[in-house]
């Protein structure tokens, strides 16, 4: 598949600070119908994500309400460079079997790939238009 992270990236990414609270991640995460976050700081780097797992592990420990992201977060983050070809995008997902994928310029937060974006684009770019019905 040709093209780069950025052709398959969602651009408009919710993120949280690292010192964002439980509560208000799971609302996050309900209210925009998102299953991850990733934690940035002050410069907008990607310091870690915040995923629904991270959330059930934290109530199956019952984690305070304001346990803050830094304490829930998987880190050091996995990101991918927007230029990064798309088949190298494919391999991170894949390999290190994650399902959001940060995508940065110059080290700060522009976007995040799904596997569903993934597919978006392969159903959009490549596959050959049916014939319409007559």
């Amino acid at each position: 598949m040709k093209g780069h992270a950025r052709n398959l990236m969602t651009e408009r990414v919710t993120s949280v600070a690292p010192d964002t609270p439980l509560d208000a991640i799971a609302a996050t995460l309900v209210g925009e119908a998102i299953s991850g976050v990733p934690v940035v700081d002050a410069s907008e780097a990607v310091v870690g994500m915040v995923t629904e797992s991270d959330i059930i592990t934290a109530l199956l420990r019952q984690d305070a309400a304001d346990t803050p992201a830094r304490t829930l977060m998987s880190a050091p983050a996995i990101t991918i460079d927007e230029f990064a070809p798309t088949d190298e995008v494919i391999t991170v997902l894949r390999e290190r079997r994650i399902h959001h994928l940060p995508v940065v310029r110059a080290g700060k937060l522009v976007g995040i790939i799904a596997p569903s974006d993934v597919l978006r684009y392969f159903v959009e770019r490549d596959l050959p238009t049916p014939p319409e019905a007559g």
